[in-house]
């Protein structure tokens, strides 16, 4: 399988439509006092959640009491450097690719501009458990948010 890092176009914040920073946090760090693999997980999660509360509106993600869940069908996390506390984080995500029912998101840590990880989730569209094509509105939207290079 090959990696994520060997696609060099992710490995720049530029490649990324949403881009923002986020505080590391002391109880990320390890006990070798780097950020913890596990929290960097809970950062790329962040970008996707700010990307989906945008795609899909913000009571979809949040309340789902529409029967619309995003579920996730994989995630692949490619860790290439260690990340350091305290310091800032620049949270970049993408989509990756748009199918019928299901998308993907690409997403990269940043921090002093070194990439410190890349990430890959495949996300089902869902309504009431059942996959569903993906509402022509949020298509229109994730278009304009597709990785870039």
């Amino acid at each position: 399988m090959a990696r994520l890092a060997d696609q060099a176009h992710r490995l720049t914040p530029a490649a990324y439509p949403q881009v923002f920073d986020m505080r590391t946090a002391y109880g990320d760090v390890d006990s070798y006092r780097h950020l913890n693999n596990v929290a960097l997980v809970g950062y790329f999660e962040e970008g996707r959640a700010n990307m989906n509360m945008g795609v899909f509106g913000v009571d979809t993600i949040v309340r789902p009491e529409s029967g619309v869940q995003l579920l996730f069908a994989s995630v692949t996390v490619d860790y290439l450097a260690v990340g350091e506390y305290p310091g800032d984080l620049v949270v970049a995500t993408a989509i990756s690719r748009i199918g019928s029912t299901s998308f993907g998101q690409a997403g990269a840590l940043f921090q002093d501009g070194r990439c410190l990880a890349l990430c890959e989730a495949v996300t089902v569209y869902s309504v009431d458990g059942a996959a569903q094509a993906i509402p022509p509105g949020a298509r229109a939207k994730m278009e304009a948010l597709l990785l870039k290079g």
